[in-house]
């Protein structure tokens, strides 16, 4: 089955990536079903085959016949029976609404604060020495 799925995902002109997308996995889900890691879920060929109506799930499930079904038998099927094959429509998930909001104008307050300078460098050494620096010009 992975090798018709990277089939369907070449036919269509698509990214792993984007058939994630199109599908509602994780784009993770899909590389470790390609890579042989996972096999496919029945949840991830329902919402495949709800993304490509067209694909004949023979095909995907069982390797047989055509990958994808002719207009003829797309429109039996909705006169005929529904079969264990047919997945319900999936209702369209809400999208989110952005708002935007004007927050109200604030004062800024810079405060200026005197230039630093080094004044000391202390550097140890691994027999527990150190050595201490103080610049001639440390600002003072």
């Amino acid at each position: 089955m992975v090798q018709r799925i990277k089939e369907l995902i070449l036919n269509e002109g698509l990214t792993s990536g984007t058939f994630a997308d199109l599908v509602g996995v994780q784009r993770s889900s899909i590389s470790h079903i390609l890579n042989g890691r996972n096999n496919p879920s029945l949840d991830f060929i329902v919402k495949t085959l709800q993304q490509f109506p067209r694909v004949n799930p023979e095909w995907l499930l069982l390797g047989q016949g055509q990958m994808y079904r002719d207009d003829q038998s797309v429109n039996k099927q909705s006169v005929k029976e529904p079969s264990i094959f047919d997945a319900p429509p999936e209702a369209p998930k809400p999208r989110p609404v952005i708002r935007e909001e004007k927050l109200p104008d604030k004062e800024i307050i810079t405060v200026e604060k005197p230039e630093k300078f080094i004044s000391k460098v202390l550097i140890f050494y691994s027999d527990s020495t150190y050595t201490e620096m103080i610049p001639q010009n440390s600002g003072q």
